[in-house]
């Protein structure tokens, strides 16, 4: 049995239009079909459109759907325009800077863990982006993002209630105020998460395909760095707290 995809890309291919790549999202009871133009078609959007339509129409296997297209053309990342020695300089630039504030304001071994877990967040960004297979594009590189700076905060939120705890009681056992401090942190941590997913909800009540996979990235980056920074950080802090002090 044929489908709107099959149908469109027949369709595509018979007028010669060439397009980047695709990808598919399921919507309710349907599906949306999001074909990425590199550069404007020659006719207009609209015309477009009613092509795709009339073609649907003309399958004998869609025709009593009721399908209509919707055509948009825009310029969209491929892999060919990405630098990535440029995008690995921008991170490791952004993670120093992180750093060094960091040092001044909770010490190194917070510094430390902050920075690792940014790091962890975005691999951890990465794989599930894979495992619930959400198109990469467009937008992956602000998923990125979200994710590296949703970690950085909650896990600078975690690291001050450790400086707190220890200013109060330098002789304190460190790994209870490790397991102590996501708890204090809780709220500030909800806070943030509670933000990210805002975001990603406004994103995708749009009623735009696009911005359905933006917000759902997003949601995926506010997951990573969330389950990063409360799993990570204590395990993380107490081990390089330990070395510090043994050191």
């Amino acid at each position: 049995m044929a489908s709107p995809e099959k149908t469109a890309k027949s369709y595509f291919n018979e007028k010669g239009y060439k397009f980047s790549s695709y990808a598919t999202q399921k919507v309710g009871d349907g599906a949306a079909y999001i074909y990425k133009f590199n550069k404007a078609g020659e006719i207009s959007e609209t015309e477009l459109e009613d092509r795709i339509t009339a073609a649907f129409s003309a399958d004998e296997n869609l025709s009593g759907l009721g399908l209509v297209a919707t055509a948009e053309y825009r310029e969209v990342a491929t892999t060919s325009d990405i630098s990535v020695g440029k995008i690995i300089l921008a991170c490791a630039l952004g993670l120093l800077a992180t750093f060094i504030i960091s040092f001044f304001i909770v010490k190194a071994a917070s510094a430390l863990t902050i920075v690792c877990n940014a790091v962890i967040s975005a691999v951890l960004y990465v794989m599930l982006i894979a495992i619930t297979r959400v198109p990469a594009y467009p937008d992956f590189v602000i998923g990125g993002a979200v994710s590296i700076v949703l970690s950085v905060v909650m896990t600078f939120v975690i690291t001050c209630r450790y400086k707190e705890k220890l200013k109060a009681d330098g002789k304190a056992d460190i790994k209870e105020i490790a397991a102590a401090g996501v708890k204090e942190g809780a709220f500030r941590l909800y806070l943030v998460a509670g933000l990210g997913a805002v975001a990603a909800i406004a994103f995708s009540v749009t009623g735009s395909a696009y911005l359905l996979f933006t917000g759902l990235k997003i949601l995926i980056a506010t997951c990573s760095a969330f389950l990063v920074s409360c799993v990570a950080t204590p395990a993380l802090w107490t081990v390089l707290k330990s070395k510090k002090s043994n050191g």
